[in-house]
């Protein structure tokens, strides 16, 4: 009995321990949950912030936003015949060229003028300086050489080579370490801007302004040094990788070679920049009212080239607010395949990146989301644990009389 006595008493020992400690470890859960729910949002939201600070290539709309006017960037992407060489990828059957682009840009531009007025003294005209800005791009893969006073400095199995239009730094906000863009069509054809990367492998260094660099014969000289990508998202989608941009007309200066003694069947099969393609036409246009930009851009491609959404090859999108919440959950939210497209088409580098981080905003949302519940769970168990047993909130229609009442009630019983 006295064995039985003592083991009684152990085990009820040991269970009022574990109850006390149970007891203590559940008053301080709250603050537990409210604090990760704290710091997991505030990780969160930092990190969202840092992937949307790499997206420079995104906002371009926000530099020609006004107080009387919005804008919206855009971006068309087309399909083109890849070559075996490197060389700019070939026109195909409803893809883009220059010259339907060039259809484009004057269905457009029409259509935004019409939107002003014609009137020279339309208050709305006088206050927009830059009514709208295009631009478009396809993308060569050549071995590069950079040379310096004539000496080779360094070179470059394969780097990409951007050939671009007139208008591609204003859509393109880049970052220069040296000199600035390249001329307009009218300017010097042979000139040439590296990115970082390019620039340190060839010179080993930035500043490097009328050296020369070597693609496939010819030669360009250096009139600038960008900064187009940096940081793990950046070298994840290949923004890193040695990069020069030249005009486009030389992207088929380029698929033709060295100039040399040429015959008649020579000069027949030279390569124009007519016969290649254009994969990528971004826009920058006016939108007064949300998402009209849009159907602008929409209505001048089906005018033009018969574009269609549910037939047509072309990817169109818009890069201006594609990372706000309710743009996202249209595009992640059921779970799917928010891009198509094949191989035939070429995704620029900030494209990926763009898309890439998309993802990223998503995944850190939902621990966003994570946060938030916890800190609303810890909080209202917090005031459970305080105002639980006896509510310190009296009804109005109690008065003090009531509770003496029936405070003396429970002493007489």
């Amino acid at each position: 009995m006295e064995f039985r006595s003592k083991l009684k008493k152990f085990i009820k020992r040991k269970w009022s321990d574990l109850c006390r400690h149970s007891h203590y470890a559940l008053m301080g859960l709250p603050f537990v949950l409210v604090t990760s729910g704290i710091v997991l949002s505030a990780a969160s939201v930092i990190r969202i912030n840092q992937i949307l600070d790499t997206q420079s290539f995104q906002y371009a709309a926000d530099y020609f936003e006004t107080k009387s006017m919005s804008y919206r960037q855009l971006t068309v992407l087309g399909p083109g015949l890849y070559t075996e060489d490197g060389s700019a990828p070939r026109k195909t059957y409803k893809g883009l060229n220059i010259e339907t682009v060039q259809q484009i840009h004057d269905a457009l531009d029409a259509t935004e003028q019409s939107s002003l007025g014609n009137g020279k003294n339309s208050a709305k005209s006088s206050t927009i300086v830059n009514v709208w800005k295009d631009c478009y791009s396809a993308v060569a893969s050549y071995p590069a050489k950079g040379f310096l006073e004539k000496r080779q400095t360094g070179a470059v199995e394969n780097c990409e080579i951007y050939g671009v239009s007139d208008d591609y730094a204003v859509v393109h906000p880049f970052c220069y370490e040296s000199g600035g863009f390249l001329p307009d069509k009218d300017g010097d054809r042979y000139t040439i801007v590296l990115n970082t990367q390019l620039a340190w492998n060839l010179f080993h260094s930035y500043q490097v302004l009328g050296a020369f660099v070597e693609l496939n014969g010819a030669s360009y000289q250096v009139v600038g040094v960008v900064n187009d990508g940096k940081g793990e998202l950046a070298e994840t989608v290949g923004a890193t990788k040695p990069r020069a941009y030249i005009q486009f007309s030389q992207l088929a200066a380029l698929a033709n070679g060295p100039v040399t003694a040429q015959t008649s069947d020579d000069i027949d099969n030279l390569v124009h920049d007519t016969d290649l393609a254009v994969t990528c036409y971004e826009v920058l246009l006016m939108d007064p009212i949300n998402n009209i930009a849009y159907n602008d851009l929409v209505k001048a491609m089906s005018d033009t080239i018969g574009y269609t959404e549910d037939s047509s090859p072309l990817q169109v999108f818009s890069n201006t607010s594609r990372f706000n919440v309710i743009s996202l959950w249209k595009k992640y939210f059921p779970l799917k395949n928010s891009y198509s497209g094949g191989d035939s088409f070429q995704i620029p580098y900030y494209e990926r990146s763009a898309r890439l981080a998309e993802q990223y905003v998503v995944f850190w949302a939902e621990f966003l989301v994570v946060g938030i519940v916890l800190i609303i769970a810890g909080g209202g168990y917090i005031y459970a644990i305080f105002h639980g047993k006896e509510t310190r909130h009296k009804r109005e229609d109690d008065s003090e009389e009531d509770h003496e009442i029936s405070y003396l009630d429970k002493e007489t019983r």
